[in-house]
């Protein structure tokens, strides 16, 4: 039989009632029924579906949808006469969704596809759903709690998974391992421990896998080797720990590979030679050792190369003949030598802080690239310093007297992006392409650590209420005074949508102790 798709999409305006009129159609009964528990159940409450015509009604005095709303509903009808008409797809995305995950599902007998991606769903994955057919689950950015069910491992038909910024905690079940189908695992931001089960090794077909921001214990499995399909990997702050596995050499269909922030033994530079192909490598923070390989400034394909915080030695080599590279980040490695021309053809895209560079023949513009390559020195000095951060002047007035924060939102980010306050003399150097935001350790100046994994929602006692963190004996080295913020690789930068995302540092207030 031929099947004809009609697509029926959610459209909420203010109205009292609403009828969005498609091609004549039936829908069964049960599955119109249905629908109307999913909706109840979901926590909304404006459409129901027509079954004569497979229409859908909104009712009810309804509001605009949130600004970034996806939604729709997807009929298909099994025979040319539309009289035998079933839903296969549901999508209700960013809509504020309140309830739960619905049980009802299980009425949908011909559905496909469930996206409830960006709501505020609460509780887990019914059980009902692992006697159905799906082949797509999206559920990223809600507040799903408690363990993965296991019984998920029974939905073979699955291609896609997406659990993303959840709150799932306990183990990866060994069920899952089951889903011979699946292209795509996304696990990343949730507090899921333990190892990753070695059932894994059977899902072959998979081509994108990230377990980003985890409490995973272990080290990361040899058996990634058995996903010859994969495109891309993600184990960035996951809490597994290294050495990186040799055999991830094998992955040669590889075009993202981000493994960050691992601990562990000192290692080589992973062998990467066979993956031609990658576009973005990112090997932050892994305890890496030894020379950068030759042949990565030779990958054509090579955007993004960050090898940042690492024990990397040796030269850039004076010609670079990646002619995709456009994001090279090295900061804090023990690199020396000459900068080459060919690396700062795009010096905003650069950043090579912290490492043991001579001057260069392109020093005259080597400043972005290398905002610490001497000892800054400042016309004028100051004991206090006040900076409104992201936002213009304000005046504050503080223990009886008017402070000016002096704001920065004047200052357009950007990658690598080093920037001088001309007038007062302070300034910020950020690294990255705000994929991540980079730290580094300093031989210059004497360090210290303030606050490691400080999550600003639990230390406030809940979200929109403010904090004021009071740091003393601040130690000050050559008249300069540096303060760093570092992403570790934990929250995500999901939410409200993917984007960029700094420390929510609202402002900054340094005081002598003279004063």
């Amino acid at each position: 039989m031929v099947a004809t798709k009609l697509f029926i999409f959610l459209i909420i305006a203010i109205s009292c009632f609403r009828l969005l009129r498609f091609t004549e159609s039936k829908v069964v009964q049960e599955e119109v029924d249905a629908l109307q528990e999913i909706s109840s159940t979901l926590g909304s409450k404006y459409w129901k579906l027509n079954a004569d015509n497979c229409e859908l009604e909104m009712v009810g005095l309804t509001l605009e949808p949130p600004k970034n709303s996806e939604h729709g509903i997807v009929c298909e009808c099994l025979d040319q006469n539309n009289t035998d008409c079933h839903v296969v797809k549901v999508m209700l995305k960013n809509y504020n969704l309140p309830g739960i995950l619905p049980p009802q599902l299980v009425k949908l007998p011909y559905l496909k596809e469930i996206d409830l991606s960006y709501n505020y769903l609460n509780g887990t994955i019914p059980h009902e759903w692992a006697s159905m057919h799906l082949n797509f689950i999206s559920l990223l950015v809600n507040r799903l709690s408690g363990e993965i069910p296991r019984v998920l491992g029974n939905i073979t038909t699955l291609t896609y998974l997406c659990l993303e910024a959840n709150q799932f905690s306990g183990n990866i079940p060994s069920e899952l391992g089951r889903l011979n189908n699946l292209q795509t695992l996304m696990l990343s931001s949730n507090q899921l421990t333990g190892k990753l089960p070695a059932s894994l090794s059977k899902l072959r077909n998979l081509t994108d896998f990230r377990i980003n921001d985890n409490n995973f214990e272990g080290t990361i499995p040899n058996f990634l080797q058995n996903w010859k399909q994969l495109n891309r990997l993600e184990i960035q702050a996951s809490g597994l720990e290294g050495p990186i596995p040799s055999s991830i050499s094998l992955l040669n269909q590889i075009l993202e590979l981000k493994i960050t922030d691992i601990k562990g033994p000192i290692q080589d530079f992973p062998t990467l030679k066979n993956v031609t192909g990658i576009e973005k490598l990112v090997l932050r923070h892994c305890n890496i050792s030894g020379e950068i390989p030759t042949y990565i400034w030779t990958m054509k394909n090579l955007q993004l190369l960050d090898v940042s915080f690492n024990k990397l030695v040796g030269k850039i080599p004076s010609t670079i003949s990646a002619e995709g590279l456009r994001f090279v980040f090295l900061s804090g490695n023990l690199l020396s030598g000459d900068v080459p021309e060919s690396i700062l053809k795009d010096k905003s895209n650069v950043n090579l802080n912290l490492n043991l560079f001579r001057s260069s023949s392109v020093e005259k513009n080597s400043m972005q690239a290398l905002p610490c390559l001497e000892t800054f020195k400042c016309p004028q000095y100051s004991n206090c310093l006040h900076i409104n951060c992201g936002g213009k002047d304000a005046t504050v007035k503080e223990t009886g007297k008017n402070v000016l924060y002096e704001g920065d939102g004047q200052v357009e980010g950007g990658t690598a992006k080093y920037y001088l306050n001309g007038k007062t003399y302070w300034g910020f150097s950020s690294t990255g392409d705000f994929m991540d935001d980079n730290d580094y350790q300093n031989t210059r100046y004497t360090e210290k650590l303030v606050l490691k994994d400080f999550n600003i929602e639990d230390e406030a006692g809940g979200a929109q209420k403010p904090l004021v963190k009071k740091i003393s004996n601040v130690h000050v080295t050559n008249k300069m005074l540096e303060i760093r913020f570092y992403w570790a690789g934990k929250g995500t930068t999901r939410i409200p949508y993917r984007g960029v995302y700094g420390p929510i540092i609202s402002a900054i207030s340094v005081v002598s102790d003279s004063d």
